[in-house]
């Protein structure tokens, strides 16, 4: 079986992954979480670093988190 071979042009690192996030989504995303998630492919390049699919990163959406608070119900 033949292994796609893909460009590495296609992939970012997280810092941009988390300034095109951020700029999509209205708020701060840092790139340490673009670490996190879990449907995006990546590319590793040593022990420590990664490249992320830049498509997708695009097609990602992040949910606002709700507080605590209000996910509870409590009235504190």
């Amino acid at each position: 079986m033949t292994k796609k071979t893909q460009s590495l042009s296609d992939y970012i690192t997280a810092k941009h992954a988390a300034q095109i996030l951020s700029l999509k989504h209205g708020r701060i995303i840092k790139p340490s979480y673009v670490h996190k998630l879990k449907k995006v492919r990546c590319v590793k390049l040593d022990a420590t670093s990664k490249l992320y699919h830049k498509a997708d990163i695009e097609a990602v959406t992040i949910r606002q988190r709700t507080t605590k608070k209000s996910y509870l119900g409590n009235s504190r």
